[in-house]
């Protein structure tokens, strides 16, 4: 089992944690503090100290951009990798703790939740005593539950936080701030509420935490808005903006704004609404914090649809449209993921047990993995070039087929212009063009998933190769021209058929089976078959002297 840091450890560990605070104004400042005891870290081949020194740079980084950035995320894996050189287990939950939080702050919830879990998991296991910051680690805790709406694990661990002897009354102050808020969302005792807001107020005050107080008066007009005396919440809120815009505090301000433009349009008070509305807007210009630019919207609505503005409420509606579409997957929202979050939360609990065991094989596993994925990297590029060299040969083959058969066919078409002399030579043209169109009908069929230019292409030459009317016209003209009174003769004696019949009946005469006749004239055998048959039916008795006739190959 993974054991904890000594007594001394931890002691040393958590001096340079709160010392940090003291030299927070930016990330240079933190790094000349810090610098000793990297060389130390160093030198000694301390893999906590170097993860603890980190997870400090990291956290700074965040604050200076005020967001997400490259060296805070460089930062924290970098002590997140660590891990495994060290065997401490209240530097683990700590760095756990701080890098969940850190996801939490970057809106990424559901990022956060695992490293959530496995430090609370792991402070089951720690004495009191040897918990590294165990104030800020409760705060952390709590305010993360909280947000998810697990609001019963967010008040235990805030009051934990609360209760330290070592606790500063400014740190107190705002674990009481956020225990109230926290006490109001459970649906707890509003008057236990306000006794907690009045406790963080007085500390507020004492230390001179002006902004502290501004948020604690905006908590408390949020108690008086629930219990409908609007005047005092809007005495509560006045007090808060004019606070939060003497510190240029904007997300304050905002916040402040947001409640006082709610309470306006509940009362119908809108006189002044529009003026906070674009001071709000102001204030977000440039933001990211799309949550509270729909509340605005939602305020512009209700204000347009009291004074019966149709059009600005046209606009309200579809801004909040786009804005919900946008946020409907938003990561981190408490809303729409909290049953998610506790879901997990669960499962990732059940599953830890199991995972500590797995942790100790990882390195194992990940040579072995990296092993088996090379081994499947290689594979897959042989296959993938088998697969690409027989797709390659496929198409040239294709491509030579069908190159092939537009050769032919245009050989085909010059022996039919030097053919035109002689109906024989027509009629071994005829046969030749038969089995071209065989091989392009057997093609189709085969190339049935064939890009669909392909299949066009084929159907193209293959119609070239059928007996048009125009090719028909001009067959006739032959015929007339070798035998005279064939066509006469075939129309004499059966006066009954008709142009189509005539065809059929001369190109079988010729020589033609019922298939090839088909091919030629672009039908199926089953159509000459049918049509024979209705002119057998047509011709009656005559029927067996039109087969004695076909059936006689001398021309007239």
């Amino acid at each position: 089992m993974d054991s904890n840091s000594s007594i001394e450890e931890k002691n040393f560990y958590e001096t340079i944690i709160k010392e940090s605070a003291q030299y927070q104004s930016s990330s240079l400042s933190l790094s000349k503090y810090l610098a000793p005891y990297f060389s130390q870290a160093v030198r000694k081949n301390d893999k906590a100290l170097l993860a603890i020194y980190y997870c400090l740079l990291a956290d700074q980084s965040f604050n200076d951009e005020g967001a997400r950035n490259n060296f805070s995320d460089k930062y924290y894996l970098k002590a997140l990798d660590l891990e495994e050189g060290y065997s401490y287990q209240n530097v683990r939950v700590w760095v756990k703790v701080m890098y969940g939080f850190y996801l939490y702050r970057c809106l990424k919830a559901s990022e956060a939740l695992p490293f959530i879990l496995e430090g609370e998991k792991g402070l089951e296991d720690i004495p009191k005593e040897l918990v590294l910051d165990l104030t800020q680690t409760y705060k952390k805790l709590g305010y993360f539950f909280g947000t998810l709406g697990d609001y019963t694990s967010g008040i235990k661990y805030l009051e934990l936080g609360q209760r330290e002897e070592q606790i500063s009354p400014k740190l107190k102050a705002e674990i009481l701030d956020n225990l109230g808020v926290l006490t109001l969302k459970s649906g707890g005792d509003t008057l236990q509420a306000m006794k907690i807001f009045e406790l963080a107020q007085t500390l507020a005050l004492s230390e001179n935490d002006s902004l502290r107080y501004a948020k604690i008066l905006g908590n408390q007009a949020a108690v008086f808005e629930g219990m409908k005396d609007y005047h005092k919440a809007l005495l509560l809120l006045d007090k808060d903006l004019e606070i939060s815009r003497s510190l240029g505090n904007d997300r304050n301000t905002i916040f402040a704004l947001m409640m006082r433009i709610r309470l306006d349009i509940a009362n119908k008070e809108t006189k002044d609404v529009r003026h906070m509305i674009a001071e709000a807007e102001s204030l977000l210009l440039g933001s990211d914090d799309k949550k509270t630019i729909l509340e605005l919207e939602i305020h512009k609505l209700n204000l347009a649809m009291q004074s019966n503005d149709i059009g600005r409420e046209l606009n309200a509606r579809r801004r909040i449209e786009r804005l919900q579409d946008s946020l409907r997957f938003l990561d981190g929202d408490p809303v729409l993921s909290q049953l998610k979050f506790m879901a997990d939360k669960q499962k990732y609990a059940d599953k830890l047990s199991l995972a500590q065991a797995v942790i100790k094989k990882k390195q194992a596993e990940r040579r072995l993995w990296l092993i088996l994925s090379l081994l499947v990297l290689v594979l897959f590029f042989f296959i993938y070039n088998a697969v690409r060299s027989r797709a390659r040969k496929r198409i040239r083959d294709y491509e030579y087929q069908l190159l092939n058969l537009k050769y032919t066919k245009a050989e085909l078409d010059r022996e039919l212009v030097s053919s035109k002399s002689q109906v024989e030579e027509y009629v071994a043209y005829l046969k030749r063009n038969n089995e071209q169109i065989n091989v392009l009908s057997a093609m189709l069929e085969e190339k049935g998933n064939v890009v669909e230019k392909d299949r066009e292409e084929l159907k193209i030459l293959l119609q070239s190769h059928l007996i048009t009317e125009e090719k028909w016209q001009e067959f006739k003209l032959l015929i007339v021209k070798e035998f005279p009174n064939l066509l006469q003769d075939i129309q004499s004696r059966f006066p009954d058929i008709t142009e189509s019949n005539l065809r059929v009946i001369v190109l079988m005469k010729l020589g033609l089976n019922n298939k090839e006749v088909a091919n030629v004239l672009g039908v199926t055998p089953d159509a000459i078959k049918k049509s024979m048959q209705r002119l057998k039916k047509k011709l009656g008795d005559q029927a067996g002297v039109l087969m004695e006739y076909i059936s006689d190959k001398e021309f007239v």
